[in-house]
């Protein structure tokens, strides 16, 4: 995938040779960065805030490093943060949250912009500089309230060794008063930015004026006529040699007409290839000899670009090895302009093909909506609109999507499916189904046929998660009865998965996984993956087991290093099926890694939701009942997340019942008990979800259990499972036998309970595993080991036993057979380079559980290498090696790479 922006707009342009020394100017705008926490510079148009501000960066550094910005039009809060970080790129911050992870979080909601704020600040505050700097150049761009509000929050709690400078043509939304109160705030405005008349004198000198002698009264007039308007200036005098002095055509201070008209005066001047040169390529953000010729198909570029330096015909230089040269935004809008009136014919292609090797994919996209090439825009969002919204862009891609005419999005079935997908990555599930519904009317309507497939899969997901059963019902239906491309197909039998999660039956579960895996092999497509994700109701399904794994083994397969949700939630499975199989210790190093992605990722809302559930059933087994108790709390505020309406009523009942299943199994009467009366006072929501039956069903029978009530627990557990399809899922229906098993036998009837438990028996033989029965308790199981000591079931019941009493006590040894057959991300070494590494291995301390890579890398730090450098020296990726220092940091309780190089050297290492 290409970059989400171009790696232009975080070089900060170098001072071209020939400008004017603004020496005084220069020196108080760099005290102000070296001592001040904000340095602000606001002023029109044209009065050089970014040269001034490049030029006196450029002094500084290399003492003063500096991230530099170039904001865009389009820029919201997740693309400026997504430059910021990029541009941080070479101070090796100790991120403890990925970079993209926090791009994502800064399109959530408050709590989540917060949380990205508080990541930076964090890793800002772990740099190893005395002083660096933060510049945004042109703050005006920015139209989106979240990115002031965010930046806000970090200006006010910057670390002491940052400055933040902002340039920009008007007061921003900032908290400048407060600042400025507070004595943090340096400001350079218009006055201060105007030239003087010796500067006016250089300049003259510079551009060529120096023949007519400029004496002190046209020094004056000058300056009257342009308010000391650098870009006023510098076309007045280089205007032709025959009009004059050029400020004789503005009868007043210089503005953007009169701008107009002396750039008019020039660009006429010039030779007229530069002059179609410069026309043509003022499409183009940013103007590289490759890109210039690429647009206009013809060599000779890179002599144009020397030539538009030589003459200072404002253009900033990019420091980026060739000459690649900015344009300023008020020559950019007069070149366009005479281009559209000159050429209207070039104007549309010239922006189509500027498009065509743009390497934003958001200016891309733009490019096309620009041009009114509606088809190449939706074309090119569409092919990169689901990455976006795996990496949580849902912001950017929606601003895109609003940018088609009414009348285009009217017909556009593809549009409204990528709104319909935006509205699924935002939670939006109304939203999401109308969408999907739209989509497929319109698809059909048109005669498109794999595209009214592709949308009425869609649908049949839509219509599943907004309890629309037989809707959903007729869309499978419709779907079966024709060949489908795999895409749909593996749409379409996720939709299925999910319906008979929903309504049943169970037993059709296993072969929809196994259908979708053979074709999900088979698609290079890892949005596909990402959709297909199981649940953990999945894996206590009759006959999923194997075809699970197959699923994890090929999620974690996927190509790239780069933690994501999938591989989390991969990492997570892998754990249950450990618990299940009876292994804590193998389930705790799965579920302590997939926590790690977590929190790695930023905690995305989907992923730790199935992980507070992991986790407390691995502590409800563990018997660590505060713990279980911490992972219970952590579901049961999760609806609080979603706005007040039914949904919110329904999920905080699911998630209730989950809770009342984990304190069951735990042990935990206290906490049973609250949510058993939280369940029987509400008033349960119609559905016929299987889940929500279940529920309800089961909720006398743990009354009873909790009241030891055993004859009402007995039959209240026999009317649940007169509908054993019902209690399927998480495996609640092996679980309710041995609990009616138990009660029968307290009831004294043996005969009903050993038959209960001999079915329960024959669901865990065919499974291959124990985990159903482990969720019924060792309690549970104690009591009819005893009692059924005489019985064909004994054996079993005390293997159970046994399992669960392990659990409890679990032993290093017992992860052996698992952890070689699913060893953990890297754990074997990579051989890409070996000379690189090291000949003599650094070993972890005793005291601390770094990995044997950790330590590796840990070496490397305190060796003085940097991220690229370790990434080179061990054949990995810089995020990998990012993701390596945040563990590092985090199992050491440090927080900066400099003292987990002290660290590793009062250890003996770093040699």
């Amino acid at each position: 995938m290409s970059p989400s922006f171009a790696f232009t707009k975080i070089q900060a342009p170098r001072q071209r040779a020939g400008l004017v020394e603004r020496g005084p100017l220069q020196a108080r705008l760099g005290d102000a960065l070296a001592t001040q926490r904000v340095v602000l510079l606001c002023a029109p148009a044209g009065f050089g805030k970014t040269a001034l501000l490049s030029a006196t960066l450029a002094s500084l550094v290399p003492a003063v490093p500096a991230a530099w910005v170039s904001l865009d039009e389009d820029d919201d809060l997740q693309r400026l943060l997504a430059c910021l970080v990029a541009a941080l790129e070479p101070f090796d911050l100790p991120w403890r949250t990925a970079p993209e992870a926090l791009v994502a979080l800064a399109g959530g909601s408050r709590a989540d912009r917060r949380q990205s704020v508080d990541a930076v600040i964090n890793a800002l505050a772990a740099a190893d500089a005395p002083h660096a700097l933060l510049a945004l150049d042109d703050l005006h761009r920015i139209t989106d309230p979240t990115a002031f509000e965010w930046l806000d929050a970090l200006i006010e709690r910057l670390p002491p060794a940052w400055t933040v400078a902002l340039s920009t043509r008007a007061e921003p939304p900032l908290a400048l008063p407060r600042w400025r109160a507070a004595g943090d705030l340096a400001e350079f405005r218009e006055p201060d930015l105007r030239f003087t008349p010796e500067e006016v004198h250089s300049l003259g000198r510079l551009a060529g004026a120096s023949s007519l002698a400029l004496a002190a009264d046209d020094i004056d007039l000058l300056l009257a006529r342009t308010g000391g308007w650098v870009a006023g200036l510098r076309l007045a005098l280089r205007a032709p040699a025959g009009e004059g002095l050029a400020w004789s055509h503005a009868g007043s201070a210089l503005d953007r007409h009169a701008f107009d008209y002396l750039a008019s005066e020039v660009l006429d001047e010039l030779p007229d290839d530069l002059r179609r040169f410069l026309l043509r390529c003022s499409v183009l953000p940013e103007l590289s000899a490759a890109r210039c010729e690429d647009l206009l198909g013809e060599p000779g570029a890179g002599r144009h670009l020397a030539e538009i330096e030589r003459r200072g015909l404002f253009a900033s230089v990019l420091d980026d090895g060739a000459l690649a040269l900015r344009l300023h935004d008020l020559f950019r809008d007069f070149l366009e302009d005479r281009l559209r009136r000159e050429a209207p014919q070039d104007w549309p292609l010239l922006l189509r093909r500027a498009a065509a090797s743009e390497p934003d994919d958001a200016r891309r996209v733009g490019g096309l909506l620009r041009a009114g090439d509606w088809a190449g825009a939706e074309a090119a969002l569409d092919a990169v609109a689901r990455d976006w919204l795996g990496a949580g862009l849902v912001a950017q891609t929606r601003r895109l999507l609003e940018q088609f005419p009414p009348e285009w999005q009217a017909k556009s079935a593809r549009l409204a499916l990528l709104q319909g997908l935006a509205a699924w990555a935002a939670w939006e599930f109304v939203a999401m189904d109308e969408h999907f519904e739209r989509a497929h009317r319109i698809a059909a309507a048109a005669g498109e046929r794999d595209m009214a497939l592709r949308t009425r899969a869609y649908q049949a997901l839509g219509h599943c998660q907004m309890d629309r059963r037989e809707a959903a019902a007729d869309a499978l239906a419709e779907l079966r009865a024709q060949p489908l491309p795999d895409d749909v197909a593996i749409t379409m039998l996720t939709a299925a998965l999910w319906y008979a999660g929903d309504y049943g039956p169970a037993g059709h579960a296993a072969a929809c996984i196994e259908e979708r895996n053979r074709l999900l092999l088979r698609v290079d497509d890892a949005s596909l993956w990402y959709q297909a994700t199981p649940n953990p109701r999945d894996i206590m399904l009759p006959g999923t087991r194997l075809p699970l794994r197959t699923f994890i083994d090929g999620a974690l397969a996927q190509p790239g290093e780069r933690a994501t949700p999938l591989r989390a939630i991969a990492t997570l499975m892998q754990g249950l099926i450990a618990l299940w199989e009876g292994d804590a210790v193998l389930a705790a190093q799965r579920l302590a890694e997939a926590e790690g992605a977590a929190r790695w990722l930023g905690r995305p809302r989907n992923v730790c939701t199935l992980l507070a559930l992991a986790r407390g059933w691995q502590h409800a087994l563990c018997g660590d009942l505060d713990a279980c108790r911490a992972a219970m709390d952590e579901l049961l505020a999760d609806p609080d997340r979603e706005p007040p309406g039914p949904r919110q009523q329904k999920l905080r009942r699911y998630m209730q019942g989950q809770a009342l299943r984990l304190a069951m199994t735990a042990g935990d009467a206290e906490t049973a008990r609250h949510l058993v009366a939280a369940l029987g006072n509400g008033q349960a929501p119609g559905s016929e979800r299987i889940a929500q039956r279940a529920r309800e069903a089961v909720l006398p029978a743990f009354a009873a259990e909790l009241a030891q009530d055993w004859p009402a627990a007995a039959r209240a557990w026999q009317a649940a499972l007169a509908d054993p399809g019902g209690l399927e899922w998480y495996g609640l229906r092996t679980d309710g036998q041995l609990r009616a098993a138990a009660a029968c036998l307290r009831c004294g009837d043996p005969r009903t309970a050993e038959a209960l438990v001999e079915q329960a028996r024959a669901r865990c033989a065919a499974d291959g595993w124990a985990g159903p029965a482990l969720l019924a308790g060792p309690a549970v199981l104690a009591v009819l080991a005893e009692g059924l000591a005489a019985t064909s079931v004994h054996a079993v019941l005390a293997a159970w036993l046994a399992a669960a009493q392990r659990l409890r006590r679990p032993r290093l040894a017992d992860a052996a057979p698992l952890r070689a057959a699913w060893p953990l991300p890297g754990d074997a070494l990579p051989s890409a380079n070996p000379a690189s590494v090291p000949s003599a291995i650094p070993r972890p301390p005793a005291d601390h559980d770094l990995s044997q890579r950790e330590c590796e890398v840990l070496d490397r730090i305190a060796a003085g290498d940097s991220n690229k450098v370790i990434a080179r020296a061990f054949g990995l990726s810089p995020h990998t090696v990012k993701r390596h220092v945040a563990n590092i940091l985090d199992k050491l309780g440090l927080a900066s790479r400099g003292q987990a190089a002290a660290w590793w050297r009062s250890r003996g290492g770093g040699g």
